[in-house]
């Protein structure tokens, strides 16, 4: 029988080659497509952390979500690197290093860890932990840790670590989810959120006032926590806004902000269909059909019977072609362009879809896996053109400006 040799953070050691597993018959002839399995893996949400070292007089920092705990007794922990990463090789020659827990309003931190600059602690206070390691005096919770092995999987390496000292204050932890980050959400605040969004959306407040998060929260039977919690929400949707002198309003429906919003999401969809390097495997492309079918069971006759389902569908027929760029932080753009809050005050003016819109989603499908470069761009540009037009009618049905 042969042998390997694999090389960890300790001693060499000399492992037999395990007998091949026998095959399966139902498994798949064809790998799982990398695409389709970064966006269903992306649907289990996750804490967000940045990983501290200290190695050779020199301080690496990385973004990371994967930390899971590994044992009680004694106390480990394990996190996975991207092999490329820098902080990983300094990682695993220092033996040491940091978890930082993030908390809901450290995005920035999230942000300013995870991409290639020349100094990512610029502005950030640390304190010095074992063996000098960097941790973020503001972090939500901060492990450390002192590497006991360390092995390769793929493209990663897992660190399986002691945990030698921790700390945590109050707070809510920075999440993970779908390519962007966000805050973990309490039933209460959620709960406000949609009672307050169809207020919103259905024009039952004051248009022409301010929105009292006191009033509000008697009216709902909840804290004003949960009413400021979904007044950020659906700022961020563009429903409402923030004046100066009267606080929260409703934001007028207007064809150009909302023409605004759509067009930045399409320059961004064109460039991903650009960027891809042939047709889409048959896998993914029925796993987009699939989404685009969730969407057509939520109309009849031309009208929608499910607002709220409608949108989650149409969402996530456009999130799964930005996905297939494979880049979270051009996700995070396209979504800051958010146009769920346009289509649903719209929508709920007695607007409807635009008649083709569905047949139009499997279109685009059918052209993605034919590769056929030309054909995308025209029909993302005319669904593009339907939706604006969409948009357009239920906007004046509901009285907003045009």
């Amino acid at each position: 029988m042969s042998t390997s040799v694999e090389r960890t953070s300790g001693p060499e050691r000399r492992v037999a080659d395990p007998a091949p597993a026998p095959e399966s018959p139902d498994a798949p002839d064809q790998p799982l497509d990398r695409a389709l399995f970064r966006h269903v893996i992306g649907h289990f949400m996750s804490g967000v952390a940045v990983i501290t070292t200290h190695e050779g007089g020199v301080d690496h920092g990385m973004t990371a979500s994967a930390v899971s705990s590994l044992s009680l007794d004694p106390p480990m922990l394990l996190i996975c690197a991207h092999t490329k990463a820098p902080t990983h090789a300094a990682v695993k020659r220092a033996g040491v290093f940091a978890v930082n827990v993030l908390g809901e309003d450290q995005e920035h931190l999230a942000a300013q860890f995870a991409g290639p600059r020349a100094d990512k602690f610029a502005g950030v206070d640390c304190d010095r932990g074992v063996r000098g390691v960097p941790v973020l005096s503001a972090a939500l919770a901060a492990l450390e840790c002192e590497v006991i092995e360390d092995v390769v999987g793929g493209t990663h390496r897992v660190f399986l670590a002691r945990v030698v000292g921790a700390s945590a204050r109050d707070g809510a932890p920075l999440g993970y989810f779908r390519g962007r980050f966000g805050r973990f959400e309490l039933a209460q605040d959620t709960t406000a959120y949609e009672q307050l969004r169809e207020l919103v959306v259905h024009r039952t407040l004051p248009l022409d006032g301010s929105l009292d998060v006191d009033d509000l929260a008697a009216r709902l039977r909840t804290p004003p926590s949960a009413v400021y919690y979904a007044m950020t929400r659906l700022i961020g949707e563009g429903l409402v806004g923030r004046d100066p002198e009267r606080g929260y309003v409703l934001v007028p429906l207007d064809t150009r902000a909302s023409d605004e919003a759509f067009d930045g999401r399409l320059a961004i969809e064109l460039g991903v269909a650009a960027s891809l390097p042939g047709p889409l495997s048959p896998a993914v492309a029925d796993r987009w059909r699939r989404i685009a079918a969730s969407a057509e069971r939520h109309v009849r006759g031309g009208r929608i019977t499910d607002l709220d389902g409608y949108l989650v569908a149409i969402d996530e027929f456009h999130d799964f072609l930005i996905a297939l760029a494979e880049n979270p932080t051009l996700h995070q753009v396209y979504r800051a362009l958010s146009t769920p809050g346009f289509m649903a005050a719209a929508l709920s003016g007695g607007g409807a879809p635009s008649a083709h819109a569905v047949d139009e989603h499997y279109e685009i499908i059918d052209a993605f896996a034919a590769g056929d470069s030309a054909g995308i761009a025209r029909l993302l540009t005319l669904h593009n053109q339907h939706t604006k037009q969409a948009q357009h009618l239920g906007i004046r049905n509901a009285g907003g400006r045009v």
